[in-house]
Protein backbone atom coordinates (compact mmCIF):
# COMPACT_ATOMS: atom_id res chain seq x y z
CA UNK A 1 0.00 0.00 0.00
CA UNK A 2 1.43 3.59 -0.90
CA UNK A 3 1.12 5.41 1.71
CA UNK A 4 4.15 7.93 1.56
CA UNK A 5 3.16 9.82 5.03
CA UNK A 6 3.36 7.08 7.36
CA UNK A 7 6.24 5.84 9.31
CA UNK A 8 6.04 2.08 9.60
CA UNK A 9 9.59 1.70 11.67
CA UNK A 10 11.69 3.95 13.66
CA UNK A 11 14.39 2.92 11.34
CA UNK A 12 15.27 3.76 7.71
CA UNK A 13 14.83 7.17 8.39
CA UNK A 14 16.23 9.93 5.75
CA UNK A 15 17.85 13.02 6.73
CA UNK A 16 14.62 15.93 6.26
CA UNK A 17 12.80 13.31 8.03
CA UNK A 18 10.21 15.06 10.55
CA UNK A 19 8.34 11.81 12.37
CA UNK A 20 5.74 11.96 14.69
CA UNK A 21 5.66 8.59 16.96
CA UNK A 22 2.60 8.05 19.66
CA UNK A 23 3.62 5.83 22.21
CA UNK A 24 2.25 4.14 25.49
CA UNK A 25 4.69 3.76 28.30
CA UNK A 26 8.34 3.90 28.66
CA UNK A 27 9.09 0.60 27.07
CA UNK A 28 7.34 1.61 24.12
CA UNK A 29 8.97 4.94 24.08
CA UNK A 30 12.50 3.17 24.38
CA UNK A 31 11.83 0.34 22.05
CA UNK A 32 11.60 3.21 19.62
CA UNK A 33 14.50 5.51 20.58
CA UNK A 34 17.14 3.02 20.53
CA UNK A 35 17.64 1.92 17.25
CA UNK A 36 16.62 5.46 15.74
CA UNK A 37 19.24 6.59 17.95
CA UNK A 38 21.61 3.44 16.79
CA UNK A 39 21.00 4.55 13.45
CA UNK A 40 22.09 7.88 13.34
CA UNK A 41 25.41 7.27 15.31
CA UNK A 42 25.99 4.37 12.42
CA UNK A 43 25.42 6.97 9.30
CA UNK A 44 27.74 9.81 10.99
CA UNK A 45 25.26 11.92 11.71
CA UNK A 46 25.38 13.72 15.59
CA UNK A 47 22.64 12.57 17.96
CA UNK A 48 20.78 14.52 20.54
CA UNK A 49 18.60 12.60 22.64
CA UNK A 50 15.77 14.60 24.64
CA UNK A 51 13.49 13.22 27.26
CA UNK A 52 12.14 13.39 30.57
CA UNK A 53 14.38 12.95 33.74
CA UNK A 54 17.91 13.67 34.28
CA UNK A 55 21.23 12.90 31.76
CA UNK A 56 21.39 9.44 34.15
CA UNK A 57 17.88 8.66 33.69
CA UNK A 58 18.54 9.64 30.08
CA UNK A 59 21.59 6.92 29.36
CA UNK A 60 19.61 4.41 30.85
CA UNK A 61 16.78 4.95 28.12
CA UNK A 62 19.85 4.21 25.70
CA UNK A 63 20.62 1.01 27.28
CA UNK A 64 21.84 -1.49 24.84
CA UNK A 65 22.92 1.10 22.18
CA UNK A 66 26.22 -0.22 20.78
CA UNK A 67 29.33 1.71 22.17
CA UNK A 68 27.37 3.90 24.15
CA UNK A 69 29.52 5.32 26.39
CA UNK A 70 32.25 5.76 23.89
CA UNK A 71 29.54 7.93 21.69
CA UNK A 72 29.20 9.99 25.33
CA UNK A 73 32.17 10.68 25.59
CA UNK A 74 33.32 11.82 22.18
CA UNK A 75 30.51 14.23 21.55
CA UNK A 76 28.60 12.24 19.06
CA UNK A 77 25.79 11.42 21.37
CA UNK A 78 24.23 14.29 24.06
CA UNK A 79 21.58 13.71 26.43
CA UNK A 80 19.48 16.78 26.66
CA UNK A 81 16.81 16.69 29.65
CA UNK A 82 13.86 18.14 28.18
CA UNK A 83 13.33 20.70 31.14
CA UNK A 84 16.61 22.54 29.93
CA UNK A 85 15.34 23.55 26.79
CA UNK A 86 14.02 27.12 26.04
CA UNK A 87 10.38 26.23 25.96
CA UNK A 88 10.10 24.51 28.82
CA UNK A 89 9.73 27.71 30.57
CA UNK A 90 5.89 28.75 29.80
CA UNK A 91 6.59 32.28 29.20
CA UNK A 92 8.25 31.34 26.20
CA UNK A 93 7.00 30.24 23.15
CA UNK A 94 8.05 27.30 21.55
CA UNK A 95 8.87 28.75 18.05
CA UNK A 96 12.03 30.24 20.04
CA UNK A 97 13.51 27.47 19.83
CA UNK A 98 13.51 26.87 15.82
CA UNK A 99 17.11 29.41 15.89
CA UNK A 100 17.98 26.88 18.38
CA UNK A 101 18.02 23.22 16.45
CA UNK A 102 19.01 26.01 13.23
CA UNK A 103 22.49 26.83 15.16
CA UNK A 104 22.64 23.28 16.96
CA UNK A 105 22.14 21.69 13.23
CA UNK A 106 25.00 24.22 11.93
CA UNK A 107 27.52 22.67 14.30
CA UNK A 108 26.81 19.23 13.75
CA UNK A 109 27.95 19.77 9.52
CA UNK A 110 30.91 22.16 11.14
CA UNK A 111 32.07 19.30 13.24
CA UNK A 112 32.00 17.36 10.19
CA UNK A 113 28.82 15.30 10.89
CA UNK A 114 26.33 14.19 8.54
CA UNK A 115 23.28 15.99 9.95
CA UNK A 116 21.83 16.30 13.10
CA UNK A 117 19.82 13.32 14.76
CA UNK A 118 17.57 14.89 17.18
CA UNK A 119 14.83 12.03 19.47
CA UNK A 120 12.54 14.53 21.53
CA UNK A 121 9.92 13.20 24.11
CA UNK A 122 7.46 16.33 24.45
CA UNK A 123 4.74 15.04 26.38
CA UNK A 124 5.29 17.02 28.99
CA UNK A 125 4.95 19.85 26.73
CA UNK A 126 1.92 19.48 25.44
CA UNK A 127 -0.53 18.42 28.81
CA UNK A 128 -1.75 21.86 28.84
CA UNK A 129 -4.27 22.60 25.61
CA UNK A 130 -3.06 25.91 24.93
CA UNK A 131 0.58 24.91 25.29
CA UNK A 132 -0.25 22.16 22.35
CA UNK A 133 -1.84 24.29 20.71
CA UNK A 134 1.48 26.64 20.28
CA UNK A 135 3.54 23.46 19.82
CA UNK A 136 1.50 22.54 16.30
CA UNK A 137 2.72 25.70 15.33
CA UNK A 138 6.10 25.03 16.15
CA UNK A 139 6.15 21.41 14.44
CA UNK A 140 4.99 22.79 11.51
CA UNK A 141 7.97 25.32 11.60
CA UNK A 142 10.27 22.53 12.23
CA UNK A 143 8.50 20.48 9.47
CA UNK A 144 9.50 23.28 7.03
CA UNK A 145 12.73 22.99 8.15
CA UNK A 146 13.60 20.01 7.93
CA UNK A 147 12.78 20.35 4.28
CA UNK A 148 15.98 22.59 3.35
CA UNK A 149 18.71 21.38 6.28
CA UNK A 150 20.58 18.10 7.19
CA UNK A 151 17.87 17.74 10.86
CA UNK A 152 16.18 14.31 10.64
CA UNK A 153 13.69 14.91 14.00
CA UNK A 154 11.28 12.74 15.79
CA UNK A 155 9.11 13.43 18.31
CA UNK A 156 7.52 11.16 20.41
CA UNK A 157 4.23 11.95 22.58
CA UNK A 158 3.04 9.39 25.17
CA UNK A 159 -1.35 8.35 24.51
CA UNK A 160 -1.58 7.11 27.54
CA UNK A 161 -0.70 10.61 29.17
CA UNK A 162 -2.36 12.67 26.77
CA UNK A 163 -4.92 10.70 25.11
CA UNK A 164 -4.98 9.83 21.86
CA UNK A 165 -7.88 13.18 20.75
CA UNK A 166 -4.46 15.19 22.46
CA UNK A 167 -1.45 13.55 20.67
CA UNK A 168 -3.49 13.41 17.16
CA UNK A 169 -3.41 17.02 17.02
CA UNK A 170 0.13 16.89 16.65
CA UNK A 171 0.09 13.78 14.59
CA UNK A 172 -1.68 15.72 12.20
CA UNK A 173 0.90 18.92 10.92
CA UNK A 174 3.92 15.99 10.61
CA UNK A 175 5.18 15.28 7.27
CA UNK A 176 5.25 11.68 8.00
CA UNK A 177 3.51 9.79 11.21
CA UNK A 178 3.58 6.19 13.23
CA UNK A 179 0.09 4.64 14.54
CA UNK A 180 -3.15 5.99 12.50
CA UNK A 181 -4.43 8.63 14.95
CA UNK A 182 -4.75 10.95 12.72
CA UNK A 183 -6.61 10.26 9.17
CA UNK A 184 -5.02 12.58 7.08
CA UNK A 185 -1.54 14.77 7.10
CA UNK A 186 -1.33 18.63 6.62
CA UNK A 187 2.50 19.61 6.34
CA UNK A 188 5.08 21.57 5.10
CA UNK A 189 6.37 20.54 1.38
CA UNK A 190 8.33 22.23 -1.61
CA UNK A 191 6.65 24.25 -4.14
CA UNK A 192 3.18 24.85 -2.32
CA UNK A 193 2.46 26.67 1.26
CA UNK A 194 1.23 22.87 2.29
CA UNK A 195 0.44 19.71 1.17
CA UNK A 196 -2.53 17.64 2.49
CA UNK A 197 -2.55 13.77 2.60
CA UNK A 198 -4.39 10.98 3.57
CA UNK A 199 -8.16 11.06 4.36
CA UNK A 200 -11.15 13.90 4.81
CA UNK A 201 -14.27 12.51 5.57
CA UNK A 202 -16.75 14.35 8.18
CA UNK A 203 -15.51 12.39 11.56
CA UNK A 204 -12.18 15.06 11.34
CA UNK A 205 -13.52 18.26 9.84
CA UNK A 206 -12.59 20.17 13.33
CA UNK A 207 -9.55 18.49 13.27
CA UNK A 208 -8.50 20.07 10.16
CA UNK A 209 -10.01 23.25 10.59
CA UNK A 210 -8.06 23.58 13.51
CA UNK A 211 -4.69 22.05 12.01
CA UNK A 212 -4.72 25.00 9.36
CA UNK A 213 -5.69 27.92 11.74
CA UNK A 214 -2.72 26.32 14.19
CA UNK A 215 -0.20 26.34 11.03
CA UNK A 216 -1.04 29.86 10.08
CA UNK A 217 -2.32 28.46 6.56
CA UNK A 218 -3.80 31.67 5.05
CA UNK A 219 -2.77 33.83 7.57
CA UNK A 220 -0.93 35.95 5.08
CA UNK A 221 -3.26 36.30 2.74
CA UNK A 222 -3.30 36.56 -0.39
CA UNK A 223 -3.10 32.92 -2.91
CA UNK A 224 -2.37 29.26 -1.18
CA UNK A 225 -1.38 26.35 -2.70
CA UNK A 226 -2.38 23.42 -1.17
CA UNK A 227 -0.52 20.14 -2.60
CA UNK A 228 -3.29 17.46 -2.36
CA UNK A 229 -0.77 14.38 -4.65
CA UNK A 230 -1.24 12.38 -1.66
CA UNK A 231 -4.84 12.76 -0.68
CA UNK A 232 -6.41 9.59 -1.36
CA UNK A 233 -10.35 10.91 -0.45
CA UNK A 234 -12.23 14.23 0.44
CA UNK A 235 -16.08 14.42 0.57
CA UNK A 236 -18.41 17.75 -0.34
CA UNK A 237 -17.81 18.39 3.56
CA UNK A 238 -14.41 18.53 3.48
CA UNK A 239 -14.75 20.89 0.59
CA UNK A 240 -16.55 23.40 2.34
CA UNK A 241 -14.22 22.99 5.28
CA UNK A 242 -11.18 24.35 3.10
CA UNK A 243 -13.65 26.86 1.46
CA UNK A 244 -14.66 28.49 4.48
CA UNK A 245 -11.24 28.42 6.22
CA UNK A 246 -10.05 30.75 2.44
CA UNK A 247 -13.10 32.55 2.96
CA UNK A 248 -12.21 33.51 7.05
CA UNK A 249 -8.33 34.05 5.96
CA UNK A 250 -9.64 36.45 3.10
CA UNK A 251 -7.02 34.19 0.53
CA UNK A 252 -8.08 31.73 -2.41
CA UNK A 253 -7.28 28.24 -1.33
CA UNK A 254 -5.75 26.59 -4.26
CA UNK A 255 -6.12 22.62 -4.33
CA UNK A 256 -3.23 20.99 -7.14
CA UNK A 257 -3.50 17.88 -7.77
CA UNK A 258 -6.31 16.08 -5.90
CA UNK A 259 -7.99 12.69 -6.37
CA UNK A 260 -10.67 12.28 -9.50
CA UNK A 261 -13.44 12.24 -6.74
CA UNK A 262 -12.89 16.01 -6.44
CA UNK A 263 -13.73 17.01 -9.99
CA UNK A 264 -17.22 15.00 -9.59
CA UNK A 265 -17.83 16.93 -6.45
CA UNK A 266 -17.05 20.03 -8.17
CA UNK A 267 -20.05 19.54 -9.95
CA UNK A 268 -22.29 19.59 -6.71
CA UNK A 269 -21.05 22.34 -4.75
CA UNK A 270 -20.72 25.80 -5.33
CA UNK A 271 -17.60 27.05 -4.33
CA UNK A 272 -16.45 30.68 -3.05
CA UNK A 273 -12.82 30.78 -2.21
CA UNK A 274 -11.61 27.40 -3.42
CA UNK A 275 -10.19 26.47 -6.31
CA UNK A 276 -8.81 23.23 -7.93
CA UNK A 277 -5.97 22.87 -10.00
CA UNK A 278 -3.71 19.81 -11.56
CA UNK A 279 -0.24 20.20 -11.26
CA UNK A 280 2.01 22.20 -13.22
Amino acid sequence: MNEPWVAWSPIGRSIGDHVCWPFRGRDAVTAVARPYVAEGLDRGERVTYVGEGDPSKLRHDLDGVPDLNEHLERGRLELVPVATLPASDPSVHPAAEVPVLAEMTTQALDAGYAGLRMFTDGTSRARDPARRAQLVGYEHLIDRFCLGHALTMLCAYDAVALRNSAVAELVCVHALAHGGLSPFQVHATSGADAALAGEVDVFCLDQLEQALERIGVGASGGKVVIDAADLKFIDIRGLLTLDRHAIGTETTVVLRSPPAVVTRLLRLVDLIALQVEGRP
